[in-house]
């Protein structure tokens, strides 16, 4: 969980660089506080969705954007679809 957290944080920062946001301006943009955002910016804090859309919007762009490459932190092994987990508890 902690990599993909980390992956999270590193997309917020090139997006926000990209738009030439610093931390503070950001959070003001979307009405975010700015320790927030530093958190989440730097995995230490897990946002909700209602936040993660907030984030979002605030840069403009989907937020399945914002996700793009997240979840490349988790190993492969561990990456099961909806319905493989379901077939297991039919099983």
């Amino acid at each position: 969980m902690q990599q993909v957290l980390l992956a999270l944080g590193k997309r917020m920062r090139e997006l926000r660089a990209k738009q030439r946001f610093s931390q503070e301006a950001f959070a003001d943009h979307c009405g975010l506080h700015r320790v927030a955002v530093g958190l989440i910016e730097n995995g230490k804090r897990v946002p909700s969705l209602r936040t993660l859309l907030t984030i979002s919007t605030g840069f403009g762009v989907t937020l399945s954007d914002l996700l793009r490459g997240v979840d490349k932190g988790i190993p492969a092994k561990k990456r099961h679809s909806w319905n493989d987990q379901r077939r297991r508890r039919i099983s």
